[in-house]
């Protein structure tokens, strides 16, 4: 028997199939969740820091921006230097390009907004500026919202890895306490990785809005890090968005001619001339000595006008051919360093024209041709690696050692020999890591602030980087 009509299976045909395929796959575009924290979106907010203070050397972290008009929020350790008393800070800001993200335009940075130190408040605003001609900053959603135990979060910031060549890096994890209590303040504790350079970046929620700033990771411990909670911050936030149009940055982006240049010098023989004693290479340094006697080193490229140099290195006693008494080693190993020609002829514990002299217990800095030395204690083991940074804009000069300034003065003499940088010593021997040479424009702008407040554990601050082992 025939059935009916209406009660007989269709007849197949391939097109209905197309038809209804293209019809679910049509629904379901519409119903389609973004990308997991729409990273793509969220990196074009989220921006570069460098700052150069003298005596510090560089410093570099993260912010994002917050407004069109250029609103970028960070922590106040990366926008301030780690002493109240330094001046003459240049803040650089890398934004992503709106043609290629993975390209930066220069952007130079006023602070809007740093809280007092009392109120223990890792946080600032920082303000950049476009030309009316260029296009508006992009900021980044924000979110108060509170997250659950166990939220999956991302990290997007620029951790150091090579000097000139920031890289944004996007580190996934979860929320794996929701209130960390520290110095009265809340804090996010994630697994996401945090290294030095990410702090100022925001901590993401899976879509893609800032719900923390990332401030420090704990020293010696794996996948604990903290981002500062926006809540925290809101109050500052509309306090520096008050303050925010009275504050007018250098229009950018910056011409790359005008942008503070880092240059190197690698510890390899072929960039430096020894006008005495033996010159070698040695995992990864530059060793010279000259079986106790004086030596002398010479970069073969001469330096800008305006400079500051960021010299790594370690000094080993030697007794050589010397006769000395216990007494007298702490006087006679001695660092050197000069900008003009090396001065063979004389004695270096005879000269008075020495710029600095490192010695076992004291660190002994004289200006050229001054009678009376500063004479500051060093405590420690005398042969551990210590990074030198010498700054000179003009006619100041600015010496640090491991981040103390130790010296400033003042002279208008213009440089001798090529304005080269020379490294002298006697009765040690001198090893030498990487030479950055950063030119800077002959007036920085003012800038300043109050150092960072302290952390119960090492943080993953930009001025926390220490002296390379060699």
């Amino acid at each position: 028997m025939q059935r009916p009509y209406f009660l007989r299976p269709p007849a197949f045909h391939p097109r209905w199939l197309l038809s209804a395929v293209a019809a679910m796959l049509f629904v379901s575009s519409l119903h389609a969740a973004p990308p997991a924290f729409n990273a793509a979106e969220a990196r074009k907010s989220v921006v570069y820091i460098k700052r150069i203070t003298p005596g510090l050397g560089p410093a570099v972290g993260s912010g994002f921006l917050v407004s069109h008009d250029g609103l970028i929020f960070t922590n106040r350790h990366v926008a301030l230097p780690s002493d109240e008393g330094i001046k003459g800070s240049i803040t650089l800001v890398g934004v992503p390009s709106v043609k290629d993200p993975d390209v930066l335009d220069y952007f130079r940075a006023e602070t809007v907004y740093t809280p007092e130190k009392k109120e223990n408040l890792d946080f600032a605003v920082l303000k950049i500026e476009a030309r009316k001609d260029g296009p508006k900053f992009r900021p980044l959603p924000l979110s108060y919202d509170k997250l659950d135990l166990g939220s999956d979060v991302a990290v997007l910031g620029y951790p150091y890895v090579q000097e000139n060549q920031p890289n944004l890096s996007f580190n996934k994890g979860s929320i794996s306490a929701t209130r960390v209590r520290i110095g009265d303040r809340s804090f996010y504790q994630t697994d996401a990785a945090i290294n030095p350079g990410n702090s100022g970046g925001p901590l993401l929620n899976k879509n893609g809005e800032a719900v923390g700033v990332v401030t420090f990771k704990k020293g010696n411990a794996n996948n604990i890090g903290f981002a500062l909670n926006l809540g925290e911050v809101k109050a500052a936030a509309e306090q520096a968005e008050k303050k925010a149009a009275s504050v007018k940055p250098v229009p950018g982006p910056l011409d790359p001619a005008a942008l503070p240049v880092i240059a190197g010098i690698a510890p390899k023989k072929d960039n430096w001339d020894a006008t005495t004693g033996e010159l070698r290479e040695h995992k990864g340094a530059l060793v010279l000595d000259n079986n106790g006697g004086p030596y002398w080193i010479t970069s073969k490229e001469p330096l800008p006008q305006n400079f500051q140099l960021v010299v790594q290195c370690r000094i080993e006693f030697l007794k050589g051919n010397q006769q000395l008494q216990p007494s007298q080693r702490s006087i006679l190993r001695t660092l050197c360093v000069r900008f003009d020609s090396p001065d063979t002829k004389t004695m270096i514990l005879e000269r008075k024209g020495s710029l600095v002299e490192f010695s076992h217990e004291l660190l002994i800095l004289s200006k050229e041709g001054a009678g009376d030395a500063v004479k500051v204690e060093r405590k420690g083991n005398s042969e551990e690696p210590f990074v030198l940074v010498i700054t000179k804009v003009g006619g100041d000069y600015t010496i640090a050692v491991d981040g103390e300034i130790l010296l400033k003065y003042h002279d208008d003499k213009p440089l001798k020999g090529g304005h080269k940088f020379c490294l002298g010593g006697f009765l040690s021997r001198l090893y030498v890591g990487d030479v950055s040479v950063i030119k800077l424009e002959a007036t920085p702008a003012k800038a300043g602030g109050e150092p960072s407040p302290s952390k119960p554990d090492k943080q993953s601050s930009p001025d926390s980087k220490g002296p390379r082992s060699m």
